[in-house]
């Protein structure tokens, strides 16, 4: 017999109806068997595989998930599968296989379905599936799955939508990858947009997602993972507008704090009559001994698929870089079928070893160039660790900037944990480019295609940002980069005005050598709960330029005071940022400055649920705006007063999914749950 059938006979009395909202991460919940009066602990079916495909259209979104369940014990298990719905929404279509075979399922209201959750909280003693909380859910019942044997679970469905003000906040559930617990072996995520207006800025503040874009009003947006647990859900945000140049603005702001803003600069898009003028590339290679097998592919690949990009009117030349400069050729040559062929042979076969001379990699590499004409850009892919001839960062940035008769722009790919991240960004910064650090958490192709996308010529350069009606605090970063190719640049701020605040923001930049200007009006409100990760990605930026003046300037106790404070406000692991550190400085700094995913740099101390962030503490997870001082009210976990908030705040059971032990601040003062009845 099993323990589920009390809450199965409930649901049984529940009416189903068609749902409504987004859905993805089914969870797939068992109860313990009784085999001769005796319970038989079990472990949760972990999953196989999660694979949803999200197609959005400019009236619908279509999604469809995927999911194989394993039953990792020796007796078969009987269960429930639970599937979080949004309300709000109107479903159009939906089918639900297990094993390929379409099953009846019901979806529960959110209301109806709170005794259920209490139910089965009440009965497993754990409080994980709270999240579930004022929520309608999808129900299977019962779902069966035999000792050491797998389940395939899908559901599809299609609703429809209301795009307002040229924004889609798109949010995929992950709760049943969650609940698993251990690591899901393959995960994947695939977004599909068909709209009829074009697509600005797409960008997910919770994976690392590679994007493609088609064309203007098509692109696919993907997250892969193997073998890694799953703890956020996916969120991503995308702005739509014309065809100008564009300024967009969002804003979080918690109750009594200062509030954040993110504003996304959008080029113009491209022409498609006009030509891009041809270009002189010359690649660096970084083939010292400081880099490792791996590194040295990498960079190897990167200049390959740089060649693959050539056109057959541009000109290159490829040098590596050990302790002395090798050149493939004397001068640029023409990109030919030929020479490419040679190119990759030379890339191949170039010995490795000895020391880093980058000081003369560079001016080598400047010597290539003889005119204006033509764009000229330097591409260097290596470790940016100079131990040979002039070593001094400050040096090198000044001759490059002497002896860069034509203008060229660097660009440069910082490869392997001990990568020196601030040498390869401050010199790409000297000469008009950007630098990216791989961390190996993206798919590299990906990567290495976007920031090729951004060697080109600026679509917008010299831009300036005048708020005219509030004065933002802490604009990052400034001054604020050229736009290249097809993504926005992202710049965030502070902002403290005492109540709602509607401000004109002007947006100033050059577009092929005339200024161009736009202003808009924003609001900036007292509270907007709304986002929270803007709040989150400000302080990472904040905390890289504290680490970069440490780094320049030496430890300073109130700047380690600033970093301190704001780590540990937002739930961030910067310890190894300290200038003895050498391993993974190089990729937390170059995260912080970079990433727009705060989990990245978060700490295992904290947990970041919703807009709250949670210290672990020896009374359980606690809120990190409880103070001392506060007197809460103490409540047992699974009591009647336990239920009775939930009920009245469903909101909370998120915060309160992450462990029996929780303390809480809410607008109506603090609460304490502890693991038995006060």
């Amino acid at each position: 017999m099993f323990r589920p059938i009390r809450m199965l006979i409930l649901l049984g009395a529940i009416l189903g109806l068609f749902p409504d909202g987004s859905t993805a991460g089914g969870i797939l919940h068992v109860s313990s068997p009784t085999i001769e009066g005796r319970t038989i602990a079990v472990e949760r079916p972990g999953i196989l595989h999660s694979r949803t495909l999200v197609t959005v259209s400019e009236s619908s979104i279509e999604y469809r998930t995927d999911q194989t369940f394993f039953n990792n014990n020796e007796f078969p298990l009987e269960g429930l599968f639970l599937m979080p719905l949004e309300p709000g929404t109107v479903s159009l279509e939906m089918d639900v296989r297990v094993n390929g075979v379409s099953i009846p399922y019901s979806v529960v209201s959110a209301y109806d379905f709170l005794p259920v959750l209490i139910e089965l909280t009440t009965a497993t003693n754990d409080p994980s599936l709270l999240g579930l909380a004022g929520k309608d859910v999808l129900v299977v019942r019962p779902v069966n799955i035999e000792a050491r044997r797998q389940k395939s679970i899908r559901v599809q469905f299609k609703r429809s939508i209301s795009i307002d003000q040229d924004q889609l906040d798109l949010v995929v559930p992950l709760d049943g990858e969650r609940y698993s617990l251990g690591p899901v072996a393959g995960f994947e995520i695939r977004v599909r947009f068909k709209m009829s207006r074009p697509l600005r800025t797409v960008l997910s503040p919770s994976h690392h997602a590679s994007i493609f874009r088609e064309a203007p009003h098509r692109c696919l947006v993907v997250v892969r993972s193997e073998e890694k647990r799953i703890r956020d859900d996916f969120r991503l945000l995308v702005t739509f507008s014309g065809q100008e140049m564009d300024l967009r603005l969002f804003t979080h702001r918690p109750t009594n704090r200062k509030g954040a803003f993110m504003a996304f600069i959008s080029p113009p898009l491209p022409d498609p009559t006009q030509k891009e003028s041809y270009k002189d590339v010359v690649f660096i290679i970084d083939r010292s001994g400081s880099m490792g097998a791996l590194d040295l592919e990498l960079a190897e690949h990167a200049v390959i698929l740089g060649l693959e990009r050539m056109r057959p009117l541009d000109r290159f030349n490829i040098l590596t870089m050990g302790t002395n400069t090798e050149r493939m050729r004397n001068e640029l040559i023409p990109v030919t079928e030929e020479n490419i062929m040679e190119a990759v042979r030379f890339v191949n076969s170039a010995p490795k070893g000895g020391g880093t001379d980058l000081y003369n990699s560079l001016l080598i590499a400047l010597e290539q160039f003889s005119s204006r004409k033509r764009p000229a850009v330097i591409v260097v892919a290596g470790d940016g660790r100079s131990t040979i001839g002039i070593t001094s960062l400050g040096t090198i940035i000044e001759h490059v900037k002497r002896f860069n008769k034509v203008g060229a722009r660097i660009f440069t790919i910082a490869l392997g944990d001990f990568a020196d991240t601030t040498a390869m960004e401050k010199i790409a910064e000297s000469a008009r480019g950007s630098s990216i650090h791989f961390s190996g958490k993206e798919d590299f192709n990906a990567v290495i295609n976007r920031f090729y996308e951004g060697i080109s010529p600026p679509q917008v350069s010299d831009i300036l940002l005048d708020f005219l009606d509030i004065w933002p605090e802490e604009v990052i970063p400034e001054p604020i980069s050229d736009v290249t190719g097809q993504d926005s640049v992202v710049v965030f701020g502070r902002y403290d005005n005492k109540s709602d605040v509607s401000s004109r923001v002007r947006l100033r930049g050059k577009i092929k050598g005339q200024v161009k200007s736009i202003t808009k009006t924003f609001e900036f409100p007292l509270t907007d709960t709304a986002r929270p990760y803007i709040s989150a990605i400000w302080a990472m930026r904040k905390i890289s330029k504290l680490s970069e003046r440490q780094r320049i300037k030496g430890i300073e106790p109130e700047t380690s005071d600033q970093i301190s404070a704001l780590a540990e406000e937002f739930g961030f692991r910067v310890g190894s940022l300290a200038p003895s550190a050498t391993q993974d400085t190089g990729r937390l700094y170059w995260s912080l400055k970079t990433s727009f995913v705060p989990a990245d740099v978060e700490s295992d101390r904290f947990r970041r649920v919703g807009g709250k962030i949670f210290r672990r503490e020896s009374a359980g997870w606690v809120d990190t705006l409880y103070r001392a001082s506060m007197i809460p009210k103490t409540v047992g976990f699974l009591s009647t007063d336990y239920f009775s908030i939930l009920k009245e705040e469903p909101r909370i059971g998120p915060y309160l999914a992450i462990g029996p032990e929780v303390t809480l601040v809410l607008d109506e003062g603090p609460i304490k749950i502890i693991a038995e009845e006060p």
